[in-house]
């Protein structure tokens, strides 16, 4: 195992210790050499609590062997909804997923720093290489202490009694997941069943910029703490990053992993809502019928994480920090009024040009058309792989080009800030914005 890595239920540990800390101590207090300090350190997994066979755990026939089902994301495609109505419908019933012999961890069985809808987060960051440093996670070693003792409690009783685990949490898509370490604590079971949810990137990429921007745009970027960064920006430095992120990856990436049973990868554009995708996993891929029943019924997600285009409050921060506007933008209602204000204005600058309606009266730069054709390529490639049927009857690579391009306008091109604050292009817009908020 890694230095930075615990040795889970291992026979000499304090619950804190990990076995790089294990290794120095025996090195130190002995004078041991690393090779046999980690030797002695008995780091491996036939040190820890899990028994080395499942001499006492029950035993199944293959067709009866239970089955944990771990919906892995990604991030930005219904995920968060998904989750908000697995966890709303645990508080509301606690017996409905039983009816469909379906176990959830509930949070004092997989505790960590996430609760309510997020609880199986705590499972994905406690498998996070490097935790809550270098991995970017959010919880770090000790944290994880108490999740360490419980959950694997709480598989063993599962597998016990028979019963599939359900856990979903769209950080199970980070690359610096170690796969030994999620390995682990799925046991005693062999079965995993893994899910991911395919979203086109002209759509995904946009998402995830707002997501992220979202989280900074009153504490950070309004007061000129940091660089706003538009899209066209945010894309050409972590493209490559995101690209390899995507749920198709996340399918390679699971596949290759010789624990994992089946990959399953949805088309969330099969259904017109986040429901149906939601109604789909259940019904179709888990066949749970009560839950499924309970769906029909009028149950939903009581959660969503849909965002919004932040383009016009990046316009207006920019205008702030230049000192063309004084209104106070640190508030997000204040921020979100004065940009929708401005939405308005540049609507009826459009009606009095001779623009076409899909036109900027603005200067916009967008994201490299190299770029741009490229993404086109890999969204054809992925569908006509996985999705064939409906690819072709949604009218092709045709139809593809056509949402494509009209993405491409609306999303992939941004206002060039810059210019229309050094050529005072709305200077006569800011006074109006002011006199209407008290700002001047």
């Amino acid at each position: 195992r890694t230095a930075d890595d615990f040795c889970p239920h291992c026979n000499f540990l304090d619950g804190h210790m990990t076995c790089g800390m294990r290794v120095d101590y025996l090195m130190k207090v002995y004078g041991s050499t690393e090779e046999e300090a980690r030797a002695g350190a008995n780091v491996t997994p036939p040190a820890c609590r899990l028994p080395e066979s499942k001499v006492w755990l029950n035993t199944y026939a293959e067709r009866d062997e239970p089955a944990v089902h771990l919906h892995i994301g990604p991030h930005k495609t219904g995920t968060t909804a998904l989750q908000a109505f697995i966890y709303d419908t645990l508080h509301a019933n606690e017996t409905l997923f039983l009816e469909d012999n379906i176990r959830v961890p509930k949070y004092e069985e997989l505790p960590g720093t996430f609760a309510k809808e997020g609880v199986g987060l705590n499972l994905a960051h406690c498998c996070i290489i490097g935790y809550k440093g270098e991995g970017g996670g959010q919880m770090n070693c000790p944290m994880c202490s108490r999740m360490r003792d419980e959950f694997p409690l709480f598989m063993i009783d599962a597998w016990q009694k028979g019963q599939d685990v359900l856990i979903a949490a769209e950080d199970f898509d980070r690359k610096e997941i170690d796969f030994d370490r999620l390995e682990y604590f799925l046991r005693p079971y062999s079965r995993i069943k893994v899910y991911a949810t395919y979203r086109r990137l002209h759509e995904w990429l946009p998402s995830w910029y707002n997501q992220i921007v979202a989280h900074y745009t009153t504490s950070i970027y309004s007061q000129g703490r940091e660089h706003y960064p538009s899209f066209v920006e945010w894309f050409g430095a972590e493209w490559e990053r995101f690209r390899d992120n995507h749920a198709i990856s996340l399918l390679k990436r699971y596949e290759d992993l010789p624990f994992v049973e089946s990959v399953d990868i949805v088309n969330m554009h099969s259904f017109e809502t986040l429901r149906g995708t939601i109604e789909n996993f259940f019904c179709a891929e888990l066949k749970a019928r009560a839950v499924c029943q309970a769906l029909m019924d009028g149950a939903g997600p009581s959660k969503t994480n849909q965002g919004k285009d932040h383009e016009l409050e990046r316009v207006v921060i920019a205008a702030a920090l230049a000192g063309k506007l004084k209104t106070d933008i640190s508030k997000p209602l204040y921020l979100n009024r004065i940009a929708g204000s401005l939405g308005a204005k540049i609507k009826v600058m459009l009606s009095s040009s001779s623009l076409p309606s899909s036109s900027s009266p603005l200067p916009t730069i967008c994201v490299d058309k190299n770029m741009t054709d490229e993404i086109l390529r890999l969204e054809a490639k992925y569908e006509r792989l996985h999705f064939r049927e409906w690819h072709e009857g949604q009218g092709g690579e045709e139809s593809l080009r056509r949402a494509f391009q009209k993405a491409v306008r609306r999303k992939f091109c941004v206002y060039d800030v810059e210019k229309i604050l050094d050529e005072g292009l709305l200077d006569d817009v800011w006074p109006l914005i002011d006199n209407h908020f008290g700002g001047a």
